[in-house]
């Protein structure tokens, strides 16, 4: 029995572990040779009460740089339980537009993102919406939190030397 390395999975650090009050986005993804895509938002501890928001958005685009062609897209998200519990929140839907907010119930865990990217040529009349990010809105309130964002690709063709996704 060998050591695999993920050689199934391609991860990628999307957004290094941060602590800012203000919105940010993640690097892309290019989704050209996975099948599935996955990501991971760990949530450090937010400061004080539900006011204390942030919301998650997930982005298509044409290219790894634009900000011109972004379409909004509907995902599906499950929430972890908190550091040290062994639990998991229900699959639950996130409409384009409004993407999923979390606040400071959910301090410690980590938000499980899916996207198939069978389902972006179906979001508008392009087929070349293949660059996938997360946008992160904080609200004001939020004074700082730290996050980190890990996208986790299932690719077509996988093995040692994975084509590059980034």
């Amino acid at each position: 029995m060998g050591i695999r390395y993920a050689e199934g999975l391609k991860v990628l650090p999307i957004l290094a572990p941060v602590a800012d009050s203000t919105s940010v986005a993640t690097s892309y993804v290019d989704l050209d040779t996975a099948q599935w895509a996955t990501f991971l938002v760990q949530f450090g501890a937010m400061t004080s009460d539900s006011t204390d928001t942030v919301t998650i958005t997930v982005e298509c685009s044409t290219e790894s740089g634009s900000n011109a062609t972004e379409i909004e897209v509907p995902f599906k998200y499950r929430l972890s339980s908190a550091v040290d519990t062994d639990s998991m929140g229900a699959i639950t839907s996130a409409t384009a537009a409004s993407g999923a907010e979390f606040d400071a119930e959910d301090d410690n865990k980590v938000a499980i993102i899916d996207v198939d990217p069978a389902s972006l040529p179906s979001l508008d009349d392009y087929t070349d919406h293949r660059f996938l990010r997360l946008v992160l809105t904080k609200s004001a309130s939020l004074a700082t939190n730290i996050i980190d964002v890990i996208a986790v690709l299932e690719p077509r063709y996988p093995g040692n030397a994975i084509p590059s996704s980034t």
